[in-house]
């Protein structure tokens, strides 16, 4: 992301520079904030690997291609709805370890295309840098429509394409080098037409080339259980879920159960619930509203011991709760003053 080092105006910058692009960019400091990453999608997150998180979000439009551009520092798992009536291009510009899109083992260089309102679970370990261009019909046809297999993106959407040196060391320099250009040089609608297409050509260079990949992630069916448990799970946000709970209200077994986790996530189902909790208790000391104390907040989401509770904590965000909530707070104030 070192191309979108530069990339902050304001909205007042914005709108000198014309109708026809505009970028916007901010740092991230909570896993929270990743939730924005695309204007238009659902999304939640949750924390896998220990520390402070901290990267960066870019919201770009050229014309009324929508781009969005993240970096992040440590592993989480994102699931969620995509845009309702947009196609995304998810290009993986860097990884720090490695990812997993949606039962695919995702390298730097490949494309997920994603279908409008579809599902989709991700998961990146050891940070990542993305590229997600969201493409109405319009522009796939207005791009493609002379190419009978590219003209009819309900062939190759919801499909997974490898990358290739090109990608890597071509396609992704220049992606970033066009995005770190849109606040230096007002566009014409002329040249705004130009760079949204190309923009789009970069994007699709994998599926014009190549074909899908393989599944080689998580098999169907571990996905739908762990699917199945964060349902339920989501219809009892503000209370805390024992393992055996889970078990009975999906009749299945604590070893099935254990099984379809390591197999869709990598960690253990008693571990991942920890990382919820723990990303539930995150949110609300950030919230404003919320006015009860540390220990009241930790016994609602099912943390008795406030040492072990402290020491989870400060292993899994690299800060104890007393310093999110004042950090939050320094921020709140700081904001109403500006």
């Amino acid at each position: 992301m070192q191309a979108l080092q530069k990339l902050g105006q304001t909205d007042d910058e914005s709108d000198a520079m014309g109708q026809f692009a505009a970028i916007r960019t901010h740092q991230i400091e909570d896993f929270e904030e990743l939730k924005e990453v695309v204007v238009g999608s659902r999304r939640e997150i949750v924390q896998l690997e220990r520390g402070k998180i901290k990267g960066e979000i870019a919201h770009a439009r050229i014309g009324d291609l929508q781009i969005d551009v993240t970096s992040f520092n440590l592993g989480i798992r994102t699931s969620g709805v995509s845009h309702s009536s947009r196609i995304g291009f998810g290009l993986l510009a860097a990884s720090g370890d490695h990812a997993m899109r949606s039962s695919y083992h995702s390298r730097p260089g490949d494309v997920l295309v994603m279908e409008p309102g579809c599902e989709h679970e991700n998961r990146y370990y050891g940070g990542a840098t993305l590229i997600i261009v969201m493409a109405s019909a319009d522009d796939i046809s207005s791009s493609f429509g002379t190419e009978d297999r590219m003209g009819d993106p309900s062939s190759w959407w919801g499909k997974h394409y490898s990358g290739n040196a090109e990608a890597i060391t071509g396609v992704v320099p220049r992606l970033q080098s066009l995005l770190g250009r849109l606040d230096d040089v007002p566009l014409t609608a002329e040249a705004a037409e130009f760079w949204k297409r190309s923009m789009i050509e970069a994007v699709t260079a994998n599926i014009v080339a190549g074909i899908p990949s393989e599944r080689d992630g998580p098999l169907p069916s571990a996905l739908k259980v762990v699917r199945q448990v964060e349902e339920y799970l989501d219809s009892r946000p503000a209370e805390p879920v024992h393992i055996s709970q889970i078990c009975r209200q999906l009749h299945i077994s604590r070893r099935t159960l254990h099984r379809a986790f390591h197999e869709a996530l990598g960690v253990g189902p008693i571990a991942f619930l920890r990382y919820r909790r723990l990303c539930a208790v995150h949110t609300a000391l950030r919230a404003q509203k919320d006015i009860r104390t540390i220990s009241d907040i930790a016994m609602q989401f099912g943390f008795q011991n406030l040492g072990r509770f402290a020491g989870y904590y400060h292993q899994l965000f690299g800060e104890y709760p007393s310093q999110t909530r004042r950090d939050a707070f320094y921020w709140r104030n700081s904001r109403d003053t500006t």
